[in-house]
C-alpha cells in the first residue's frame, strides 16, 4: 500500500509533530509512506532526517487551482492508494485533486470540522471531537478514535530531584495556552513562599506580555524564557513538574512526551487532556484559567515527591499501552485495512 500523508501548515507545533509521526510510524510498519507538504515548511527537515520520501508544493490555499493541479499530477506519477490530510488546507486541496478517484482520510485535531462530511474516512484525536463530527452528519462508522502518538522506550533515568525543583511547561504563546495562568500560579508561589524555579519554552505573539506579566509578578531570577525547545528530552528529564495551563487544547502531545520521559504533570481540564488523564492516578487535573487552583496543585507535588513519583510510574505505563507509536500505528493500519475493503466492495458493486 502506498500511503500519501499530506499537510500544508509550515509551522512547528502538536499538528505538525503528529504528521511527521505518522509518516514515520507508517513506514516503519513496511508501508510506502510519502510525504507531500508545503515548500518551506519546518518539518522538510525533520523528514529528510528520517529519510522520509518528500514532495514539496507550493500554494496559495485550498482554493489555488495550480496546487490542486500540481498535487493530482502527482498523486497519479506516486500511485498512491490512500490519501491521508493533516488539518484543513490538506483535506481541501486534496479533495479537489482527488476527484473521489483515491480513498480520502482527514485527519482532524481541532473543533474547525465543517468540511469533514466530504472524507471516506476521518480519524480523529479524542471522544469528545468524535462526538462534535457526529452531530454534524459524519456516520460513526467512518469515524475512527485515533489518538496522537509518542516514541516510548524505556523509562529515563531521572535521577535526584533539583534543589529547588523545577516546573515546567512549552508551546506557542497565544492566548489559548493559558501561559499567563501559569505565571500567575508561579507567583502565588512564590507569595507563599515555596521555593521553585520554572522554565517557559516557546515562543509567539505574546511574548513580550508574558515576559513583562512575569516581571511584574517579581518573577526575575525565578522563572526564565528558554526561547523554542529543540531537545525535548533534556527539557523534560530537567524538570521535575511538567505544567499544561491550556485554556482550549483539543489533545496536547507535550503530555505524551512529558508522560514517556517520566515527568510529573499538572493539566487543565481542557478538552484534549481530560479525554486522556485519570486524575490523581496519572496526572493532577485543574479547572482552566484557576490560578490558584494550579498553585495548589503544583504546590502539592513539590512538597510531596512520592505523590510525584507514583503519577509519573502510572503516566509512563499509560503511554507506553496505549500512545506508543507503534500501537496507534497499529490502530492506523487496522482502519486503513477497514477502508479499502469498504472501497473493493463498493467497486464491485458499482458493476
Amino acid at each position: 500500500m502506498r500511503i500519501a500523508n499530506i499537510m500544508f501548515s509550515k509551522g512547528g507545533g502538536g499538528i505538525e509533530k503528529a504528521f511527521v509521526d505518522y509518516c514515520e510510524g507508517l513506514r516503519d510498519l513496511g508501508y510506502q509512506s510519502v510525504a507531500i507538504t508545503a515548500a518551506g515548511a519546518m518539518v522538510n527537515s525533520e523528514l529528510s532526517e528520517l529519510k522520509i520520501e518528500t514532495h514539496s508544493i507550493s500554494n496559495m490555499g485550498e482554493w489555488d487551482i495550480f496546487a490542486v493541479m500540481r498535487l493530482r499530477k502527482l498523486l497519479l506519477e506516486l500511485k498512491i492508494d490512500v490519501v491521508i490530510a493533516h488539518a484543513n488546507r490538506a483535506f481541501g486541496l486534496s479533495r479537489k485533486a482527488i476527484k473521489g478517484k483515491i480513498p480520502l482520510v482527514g485527519v482532524v485535531q481541532n473543533y474547525n470540522t465543517s468540511r469533514y462530511n466530504a472524507a471516506d474516512m476521518v480519524f480523529t484525536t479524542t471522544y469528545d471531537l468524535i462526538d462534535t463530527l457526529a452531530k454534524q452528519g459524519i456516520p460513526k462508522e467512518n469515524i475512527f478514535h485515533i489518538p496522537n502518538m509518542v516514541k516510548c522506550g524505556e523509562l529515563p533515568h531521572r535521577g535526584q530531584r533539583n534543589s529547588p525543583p523545577i516546573i515546567g511547561t512549552m508551546g506557542r504563546f497565544v492566548a489559548k495556552k493559558g501561559f499567563d495562568v501559569y505565571i500567575d500560579a508561579l507567583k502565588i508561589l512564590k507569595e507563599r513562599g515555596v521555593d521553585f524555579k520554572a522554565i517557559l519554552g516557546g515562543n509567539g505573539v505574546e511574548e513580550n506580555s508574558l515576559k513583562a506579566r512575569a516581571r511584574d509578578g517579581g518573577l526575575d531570577g525565578k522563572l526564565s524564557f528558554s526561547g523554542w525547545v529543540l531537545n525535548k528530552k533534556d527539557f523534560y528529564t530537567g524538570i521535575d513538574i511538567f505544567c499544561l495551563p491550556s485554556l482550549h487544547e483539543p489533545f496536547g502531545i507535550v503530555l505524551l512526551e512529558a508522560f514517556a520521559y517520566g515527568a510529573p504533570v499538572i493539566s487543565t481540564d481542557s478538552e484534549g487532556p481530560r479525554d486522556i488523564i485519570t486524575a490523581n492516578y496519572d496526572a493532577m487535573i485543574v479547572a482552566k484559567g484557576d490560578a490558584t487552583q494550579l498553585a495548589n496543585a503544583l504546590e502539592t507535588l513539590i512538597k510531596d515527591p512520592a505523590t510525584s513519583d507514583k503519577l509519573a510510574a502510572n503516566a509512563f505505563a499509560k503511554v507506553r499501552t496505549k500512545y506508543a507509536q507503534e500501537v496507534v500505528c497499529k490502530r492506523i493500519e487496522e482502519a486503513l485495512n477497514i477502508l479499502l475493503e469498504r472501497m473493493r466492495v463498493k467497486a464491485l458493486k458499482a458493476g
